[in-house]
C-alpha cells in the first residue's frame, strides 16, 4: 500500500517536501490528491515517481495511512470519501486545528494520529504536537512520529492539553514575529536607524539569543545576566513586567474561547 497525502495547500506543501527532500519517503511509494493538479505540477517534474490525482477516493484505495492537508471546514467531506475504501489498517494523519479525536470519531472508528505542526519546520526546527487514539498501534505510532522527527522534533502530549500547547508551538512564530517587528519599528522613532537595520539588528538578537537558551540557558539566567540592578535593561523589564502579564492572560482567554466555538461548531456539523 502507498502513503497518501490529501491537501497541498501552505502546511502539506512543507510537510510534504520536507519529506520527499529529506527521502524519509520513497517516492514511488507517495500519492498525493489536491482539487488543483496543477499545483502538483512542479512536484510531479522533481519527484516524476510519485502518483498524482485530484480525486481523493483513489488515494482511500490505494493507501493505507493518509495524511490530511486540508482546511478544517474540509476534512469531514474528505473523510466521508476515503471512508468508502475504508480498511481496519486505515490510519489518518490531521492536522486541523479544532477537530479533536472524539468529534472525528462520530464519523469515522478506525485509527487516527492528530498532528499540529508548525512553520518552523520549514527549517527543521520547532515542535510537532501530536497525539494518537487507543486503536494506532506501537509501530504505526513510530511511523508517524519518525516521519515528523525528521522535519521537527515531535512532542506526544494529551489531548486536553492541545489549544494551549498549540498557542506556544504553532501561533507562537507569529506572536515572536509581530513583537519582534512593533520592537524594530519603535527603534527607528527614537533614533536614525533605518527600519532594515533594527529589523537585521533584531534578527540576531533572536538567533544568539535562542542560540543560548537552546545551549542551556535559562530564560531567566538571560534576564538576570543582562538586567543589571538600577540599569536601562531593568527599566525596561520592569515595563514589561507590569504590562505584560494582563496581555497575555487576555490572549489565552481569547484562543480558549476561540477553540470552544470551534470545538462545538465542529462537533455539531459531524453529527448532522
Amino acid at each position: 500500500m502507498k502513503i497518501g497525502f490529501i491537501g497541498y495547500g501552505s502546511m502539506g506543501s512543507m510537510i510534504i517536501n520536507g519529506l520527499l527532500e529529506s527521502q524519509a519517503l520513497k517516492e514511488e511509494n507517495v500519492i498525493i490528491s489536491n482539487r488543483s493538479l496543477e499545483k502538483l505540477t512542479k512536484l510531479k517534474l522533481k519527484y516524476p515517481l510519485i502518483e498524482i490525482t485530484d480525486d481523493n477516493k483513489l488515494v482511500g484505495k490505494k493507501a493505507d495511512r493518509i495524511f490530511i492537508f486540508v482546511n478544517t471546514g474540509l476534512v469531514k467531506k474528505v473523510v466521508e470519501e476515503i471512508s468508502s475504501h475504508e480498511s481496519s489498517n486505515m490510519h489518518i494523519i490531521h492536522i486541523a486545528a479544532g477537530l479533536t479525536l472524539p468529534t472525528l470519531a462520530l464519523i469515522f472508528k478506525g485509527k487516527v494520529t492528530r498532528v499540529i505542526p508548525s512553520l518552523t519546520s520549514l527549517g527543521k526546527k520547532g515542535i510537532s504536537l501530536m497525539h494518537h487514539n487507543e486503536l494506532v498501534k506501537e509501530n504505526e505510532k513510530k511511523f508517524v512520529e519518525d516521519l515528523f522527527g525528521v522535519i521537527s522534533k515531535v512532542k506526544i502530549i494529551d489531548e486536553e492539553n492541545f489549544e494551549v500547547a498549540t498557542a506556544i508551538t504553532s501561533s507562537g512564530p507569529a506572536f515572536i514575529s509581530f513583537i519582534m517587528a512593533r520592537y524594530a519599528y519603535m527603534a527607528t522613532l527614537y533614533s536614525e536607524i533605518s527600519l532594515e537595520e533594527a529589523q537585521d539588528m533584531v534578527k540576531n538578537v533572536l538567533d544568539g539569543t535562542s542560540h543560548l537558551l537552546c545551549q542551556g540557558y535559562r530564560f531567566e539566567e538571560i534576564v538576570d545576566r543582562v538586567a543589571t540592578k538600577g540599569g536601562i535593561t531593568q527599566e525596561g523589564i520592569d515595563i514589561m513586567d507590569s504590562k505584560l502579564e494582563d496581555m497575555f492572560q487576555e490572549l489565552f482567554k481569547k484562543i480558549e474561547a476561540k477553540n470552544e466555538e470551534i470545538k462545538l461548531r465542529m462537533e455539531s456539523d459531524y453529527r448532522s
